[in-house]
């Protein structure tokens, strides 16, 4: 158990990261926004990847909240990829419905660790 608790740490991190990455773009210019977009798509989606990995063998409520979260981190990788051919008029609104779907990712995952540790603490009580 203790295993998935720290690989759902590690995910819920990562999301984090996710998300002050894509903070750390605002208010910057279109061709650095558009050199990070891709990455930040490849990363989201791998992460989004491990993530369904994790609700394997889960109970109920952690299970969904990490298919929530696996599903919030896909469509964080096409915002960012969308980020890349975005204009310039789209491209403020495209960052910021980033920045939202990265704060939601970890949220979910932050809710699916609370899960699985509440559902471990009944079982040991």
């Amino acid at each position: 158990m203790s295993n998935v608790n720290g690989a759902l740490e590690q995910a819920r991190a990562k999301a984090q990261e996710l998300h002050k990455q894509i903070l750390a773009t605002l208010g910057k210019d279109q061709a650095n926004v558009r050199a990070n977009a891709e990455s930040l798509s490849a990363q989201a989606h791998e992460l989004a990847r491990s993530v369904k990995g994790l609700g394997d063998n889960q109970q109920a409520d952690a299970k969904q909240r990490l298919n929530d979260a696996a599903s919030v981190l896909e469509g964080l990788a096409g915002d960012a990829k969308s980020l890349a051919s975005a204009s310039q008029a789209e491209l403020k609104a495209k960052n910021e419905a980033a920045v939202h779907r990265a704060r939601a990712a970890a949220l979910k995952l932050s809710q699916a660790l609370a899960a699985k540790r509440a559902s471990a603490q009944l079982i040991h009580s």
